[in-house]
């Protein structure tokens, strides 16, 4: 089996990092779009070679990812050390400050508009030619549902603009010509994880307090969508919870319970990494749920 070509942005941190990890364990090429200014070198050196005894190469293309010109560049780079093809294009990248009105000066709001949103574009720009050569071609978009309820909207006001304008371009590729038959669908968390640096993202009415999961939960719900036949679905808003039961991904697993009971047993737990291999059912929910905001 040819291994899949994935790149992407913000891989470096968060929900990006757990994303890498899950991919890193099914023998991927995987190129981070990033800048590296700013990281422990010797701590990400030492996680990419337990990537590579997975069998995946993973590797960091440093990147200003507002740099138009960079951006295609990388995506060269990536594309051309995995014969010509990008299978998987996600953009997990994003920048979020709590801010007043009065903070959030014109600056500010280019500095939010240009990570969250413009580099969302150019980076799926990038790589369309090279998405054209594959054979199941998908974009993921890390983004939350539009929901224009005030309340909402006129929550940290740069953030919240920023993210929809994504979430709006995914729905534009998706349903461009010039993108037919290469998916495009947006994921976003239902609720906090009890780990991984959650980037404070939630829904208002959720009780952060009881049934945090994992961030894994996360980062297998973005694998379960991309590894889809790409005619699946395309244009589609997903919450993670809602991805893996539609999957039948038994959710217990990322459970802040389950997994401490884990670590109680871990020398009892090797036989069970095995079974890791999750058996997808193809079945597709009819909708995905809109009605609930998530704000960070």
């Amino acid at each position: 089996m040819t291994k899949l070509s994935v790149v992407i942005t913000g891989g470096l941190h968060g929900i990006g990092a757990e994303i890498v990890e899950r991919f890193a364990q099914e023998q991927c090429h995987i190129a981070i779009i990033a800048n590296a200014k700013n990281v422990d070198m010797e701590k990400i050196m030492a996680l990419f070679s337990q990537y590579r005894k997975m069998g995946s190469d993973v590797r960091i293309i440093p990147t200003d990812i507002m740099d138009e010109a960079q951006v295609q560049d990388a995506i060269s780079k990536a594309a051309a050390s995995a014969d010509g093809v990008i299978d998987i294009c996600i953009n997990a990248a994003l920048i979020s400050q709590a801010m007043s009105y009065e903070d959030t000066t014109p600056d500010k709001l280019d500095l939010f508009y240009k990570i969250n949103a413009r580099s969302s574009y150019v980076l799926m720009r990038a790589s369309q030619a090279y998405l054209r050569k594959s054979h199941n071609p998908h974009v993921l978009n890390i983004a939350p549902p539009i929901n224009l309820d005030p309340k909402v909207m006129g929550y940290r006001t740069a953030y919240t603009a920023t993210q929809y304008l994504r979430s709006m371009l995914t729905i534009s590729i998706a349903n461009s010509e010039a993108w037919k038959g290469i998916a495009c669908n947006a994921l976003w968390p239902v609720a906090p994880f009890n780990d991984g640096g959650n980037l404070g993202i939630y829904q208002s009415h959720i009780d952060t307090l009881n049934n945090l999961k994992s961030v894994k939960l996360f980062s297998e719900a973005a694998y379960g969508i991309v590894t889809q036949p790409s005619d699946r679905f395309n244009g589609e808003f997903f919450y993670d919870e809602e991805v893996l039961e539609m999957l039948n991904v038994p959710l217990d697993q990322f459970s802040q319970t389950q997994h401490n009971t884990q670590r109680k047993h871990e020398s009892h737990s090797e036989e069970k990494n095995d079974q890791k291999e999750i058996n997808y059912n193809r079945k597709l929910a009819s909708q995905s749920v809109y009605d609930d905001a998530l704000v960070d």
